[in-house]
């Protein structure tokens, strides 16, 4: 059965209204245009996944290719693998954020760490080192859904008392490699595998603010999602009588 997500314009109107009260900058009709005209030239929406998603993110790991399971787990893994990985990317040491188009997951971003992110961890005390990993399904790359992914991680590193970022990858991925250094990580051999690290920005009172606003809209989002693809379902079900 098709899995359902809360359309696009609809989205966009729900963003609309809260980055009115988010940012205070500008006039409402001047901020709903710069969304809707953003919108309109990218269809990328990028939001932090919340428990809520998980059958989201694990299908969106389930459509990657073979070639895209290599290059994001080192190996090519199975369909069970990913299904159990995905139930464990929600802990206290995790964010993760999802890329959509058209209201479908077609990417993730994940910044994971040993260590709780943000909830017992002050952000000005940073000591945490986090990995992050991204994955984008075929069809969707060369797009610029990488960078947009990558951008937002290292302002949720920056904003949630992560320290150093630190990227693993095989040798052949060279698409990987060639985003991280757009953001000038260093890439060192280790272990026959290629890590690269980046220090992630101090944070400032305003952008503490504005993650903690963007995480309340994103949460809200996705128990939306929730209810949306539960009426779906329900609506399918009605259909086929089952």
């Amino acid at each position: 059965m098709r899995r359902l997500s809360i359309p696009s314009a609809r989205r966009v109107a729900i963003y609309g209204a809260m980055h009115n009260v988010r940012l205070g900058m500008k006039r409402p009709d001047e901020t709903a245009r710069s969304i809707v005209d953003g919108a309109n030239s990218s269809e990328v929406e990028i939001r932090r996944l919340w428990p809520s998603d998980k059958e989201l993110f694990r299908d969106h790991l389930l459509r990657l290719d073979p070639r895209s399971r290599h290059e994001r787990f080192g190996g090519g893994m199975s369909d069970e693998f990913l299904a159990h990985y995905a139930e464990n990317c929600f802990g206290k040491g995790d964010l993760v954020y999802g890329a959509f188009v058209d209201g479908k997951m077609i990417g993730a971003a994940e910044l994971r760490s040993n260590k709780a992110i943000w909830s017992e961890q002050a952000p000005f005390g940073r000591d945490i080192h986090a990995e992050a990993a991204f994955s984008v399904e075929e069809g969707y790359r060369r797009r610029g859904i990488g960078e947009k992914l990558f951008k937002r991680i290292r302002r949720a590193a920056t904003n949630h008392g992560v320290e150093t970022i630190e990227i693993v990858c095989l040798p052949d991925n060279i698409g990987m490699q060639s985003l991280a250094k757009k953001f000038k990580t260093q890439f060192t051999f280790e272990e026959n595998a290629l890590t690269g690290r980046l220090t992630a920005r101090r944070p400032t009172a305003f952008s503490l603010i504005r993650e903690a606003s963007g995480d309340a809209l994103d949460f809200g989002a996705a128990l939306f999602d929730a209810h949306w693809r539960s009426m779906a379902e329900a609506r399918q079900k009605g259909l086929t009588g089952s």
